[in-house]
């Protein structure tokens, strides 16, 4: 990856996987949009980004990231990322399993005088609930 996508890698490998302030900072305006998978759309302060995250850290362990694929146009980024992880409790009323989990997914980033005012994100979290639950097999 090129020093102008290193950002990138912060996104997901301090941001995301260790709730880091300082890199989130630098990366995004505040408050920035945060578009989930359904459409909703949440206008966070970094803190309330953060915490989400803090969250998601405290179920998901040992995360591992892997940036697949990005594709830039102009001032629009999307990167395609694969996450392993250790489940350790705490989401969906699932008991701790310490179990290994994959997750994929896409973030569409935009971005407006250097720093993402949007990110919409699309992941496999029903595919997650099902590796943990076995719900379909």
């Amino acid at each position: 990856m090129d020093e102008n996508n290193r950002w990138i890698l912060h996104w997901f490998h301090e941001i995301w996987a260790k709730a880091d302030a300082t890199y989130l900072q630098q990366l995004a305006c505040e408050p920035f949009n945060f578009h989930l998978p359904g459409g909703k759309t949440y206008r966070l302060k970094h803190d309330e980004y953060l915490n989400f995250i803090s969250i998601w850290c405290k179920r998901f362990k040992d995360v591992d990231f892997t940036v697949l694929d990005v594709i830039e146009q102009a001032n629009k980024t999307v990167v395609r990322y694969r996450c392993d992880a250790v489940y350790s409790g705490g989401w969906a009323r699932i008991p701790t399993k310490r179990q290994k989990v994959m997750m994929t997914g896409m973030v569409f980033f935009l971005k407006q005088d250097g720093l993402i005012t949007d990110c919409w994100l699309e992941d496999s979290s029903f595919d997650v609930y099902q590796q943990l639950t076995q719900y379909l097999d």
